[in-house]
């Protein structure tokens, strides 16, 4: 028989732990209530009493709630780039990795409460195989001090004032309408373990085939997979959620009429977005979508624009990554202007246990443009400016064991024209290897990058444990790169930087390069 959507992977307790459902709606529990002392209560006094311990973790005065939730998640990743193979040990990424939250409410009137959230991240000594966990340094990787996020960090932490009848305002650092709106209407339950995100290997190396000698490829021509899976918006996200990270933002959340809620929010520097939500049950149908939109401005891009800019100047920045500061010169004339649009679905037939869940996301710089070259030598516009993701997971979710729901999946995920992290300085170029030399070792050459597409397909299961509110899990995922190019006119050899012209500016570029593959196995446990 099929178990349902089990109290340790409902969609409400994965959004609570996430910290990703604000106003106390997902967080704010209910408090204990006193155990019934009819009777014999001398006999189980006792016993009522350790129980009642063991299962609330709350303390306050006598107007405002604290209670303490959260999750610990550690997994063990085997990986193979084609050149190297090894074993790591840690967390998931930032916003998936082990934190806890201390939240309440107050009661302030008939209809009307107050609360707040503090979301604290404490993922231990590296990140896991991530965007932030292991980054290519050097001729190696490194699984820990290259982890940006790999010490205690405060996520959220914000206050809100609801009306049952008016909805939420929330306000302080806060996931916005739009944080994770693609993501979270996956009825499968296994959001934590897997979703359209790829943090899972984005800071590994992209290895070329044909290459002998893997330390070689340290030097020029060397990139991570993130170079291909770079968001224009807030950033954080890799390849999907592109407005995923927590930001100090005012929000406002209406109450859900016949299954559907809206929100938006706006924030620094600057940003809007707006978000409606939609979940129903039609009779033995679960259905969930969402969808949202977030703009994202700044004047302060730094720099000169790389195509009207005068000679010899510093090219205009305009990343991925949040622009600080504001429209004074020289930024007057260079605006960040990137607009993010996003939906999600997700459908689940419950005595079968059958689940389909997609989501879509695209986004449009029409700020300051990122630049490339064409085949004449003519600078235009590059297609980095406007990219797409798409991912889907379909399988089964039954319940064949007494310790709970198993979830069986398979994904697939596509991701285009998100080459951005090959655009320093405004110019999407970099040192491409084009050619393998006898001794293995690598040749490359100066490339204008004109075009990406990441393919991402795995399959997965989750073993959820009611007893001990855990999922114990195993994954695999595949990673393939098709990268487009055109030749700079300049070739390097063994990584040398001292380049010599080659006589073959503008003509297509040949690359290919090595899949990575990962096979994860690890535990959530949920407190």
């Amino acid at each position: 028989m099929f178990g349902g959507l089990t109290k340790t992977s409902s969609r409400i307790a994965i959004a609570a732990a996430l910290g990703m459902t604000l106003g106390g709606f997902a967080l704010s529990a209910s408090p204990a209530k006193a155990a019934d002392l009819g009777g014999d209560c001398c006999a189980d006094l006792e016993e009522r009493v350790a129980e009642l311990e063991a299962t609330t973790v709350r303390k306050g005065n006598k107007k405002v709630s604290v209670t303490l939730s959260g999750w610990v998640v550690k997994v063990m990743d085997f990986w193979d780039d084609g050149h190297e193979n090894n074993v790591y040990i840690g967390d998931k990424d930032t916003t998936l990795s082990s934190h806890f939250t201390l939240s309440g409410s107050a009661q302030i009137a008939p209809g009307w409460s107050a609360g707040y959230n503090l979301t604290v991240e404490v993922p231990g000594n590296g990140c896991g195989v991530g965007f932030a966990g292991v980054v290519a340094t050097g001729n190696q990787f490194n699984d820990n001090g290259g982890c940006a996020f790999g010490t205690v960090n405060t996520l959220l932490s914000y206050m809100w004032l609801k009306s049952d009848k008016w909805g939420t305002v929330n306000w302080g650092q806060l996931s916005q309408a739009t944080d994770n709106v693609a993501l979270l209407p996956d009825l499968s339950g296994t959001v934590i373990e897997s979703n359209g995100v790829v943090f899972d290997g984005a800071g590994m190396f992209v290895r070329p085939k044909g290459a002998k000698n893997s330390n070689d490829l340290a030097g020029a021509g060397s990139f991570a997979w993130a170079a291909a899976l770079t968001c224009q918006g807030l950033g954080f996200g890799i390849g999907a959620d592109c407005n995923g990270y927590p930001n100090n933002a005012v929000r406002y959340d209406t109450p859900t009429w016949a299954g559907f809620s809206a929100s938006t929010s706006y924030g620094e520097d600057d940003f809007w977005d707006v978000a409606l939500k939609y979940a129903a049950d039609w009779n033995s149908v679960k259905v969930s979508a969402a969808v949202g939109y977030s703009e994202q401005t700044d004047e302060g891009c730094g720099g000169v624009d790389p195509i009207t800019g005068p000679y010899g100047a510093s090219p205009g920045v305009c990343t991925n990554i949040t622009v600080l500061g504001g429209g004074g010169a020289p930024h007057q004339n260079y605006r960040k202007d990137a607009g993010t649009f996003q939906v999600g679905a997700s459908i689940m037939h419950v005595p079968s246990g059958l689940f389909f869940y997609g989501m879509y996301e695209n986004e449009q710089n029409n700020g300051t443009q990122l630049a490339t070259f064409n085949s004449k030598g003519n600078i235009v516009n590059s297609a980095a400016n406007e990219n797409d993701s798409w991912f889907i997971k379909a399988g089964i979710k039954r319940t064949f064991t007494p310790a709970g729901a198993t979830v069986i999946w398979g994904e697939w995920g596509q991701y285009n024209d998100m080459f951005g992290g090959f655009c320093g300085g405004g110019f999407c170029a970099a040192n491409l290897t084009t050619g393998i030399n006898a001794d293995g070792t690598t040749q490359t050459t100066y490339a204008a990058i004109t075009g990406s597409e990441v393919t991402r397909y795995g399959v997965g299961v989750v073993q959820e444990i009611d007893s001990a509110a855990m999922h114990l899990f195993a994954r695999w995922q595949h990673l393939d790169l098709d990268l487009n190019a055109i030749n700079g006119g300049q070739t390097c050899l063994n990584g040398d930087t001292n380049c010599y012209n080659n006589g073959k500016a503008g003509k297509n570029l040949t690359t290919s390069w090595e899949g990575l593959d990962i096979f994860q196995i690890g535990g959530v446990i949920f407190f």
